[in-house]
């Protein structure tokens, strides 16, 4: 992995979660940095998905890679890109080589300001 690769630094967060009765997780609105890490992003082909029925949007997916780190790249954190608006949710994970980095594959959410 060329480490001189990675460009964007992120924060990454977790937020609070708890369990009910019934199995459902609850989602509490507070967040904390976990750590931050430097991650390289990469492109991948778009997607056209539907969105209400017969609306076609047109979706740009893309995955991160960092290096390799179990405690920090875990599904349901998320993390934010230095001078970026947008909120990454990370949705799983992938090791690349014997421990040599992380793929990261994430949906991204659209900041409201």
């Amino acid at each position: 992995m060329n480490i001189g690769k990675l460009d964007r630094y992120v924060g990454v967060y977790s937020r609070s979660t708890s369990q009910d009765a019934f199995g459902s997780i609850n989602v509490s609105g507070s967040a904390s940095l976990i750590d931050n890490a430097w991650v390289r992003k990469i492109h991948k082909k778009s997607d056209m998905g539907s969105q209400g029925g017969s609306n076609m949007i047109n979706e740009n997916t893309f995955e991160f890679v960092a290096r390799y780190n179990t405690t920090l790249w875990k599904a349901g954190y998320y993390f934010l890109i230095s001078q970026d608006t947008n909120k990454y949710w990370i949705r799983g994970v992938e090791e690349i080589g014997r421990k040599e980095g992380m793929r990261i594959f994430v949906e991204m959410e659209k900041s409201r300001s």
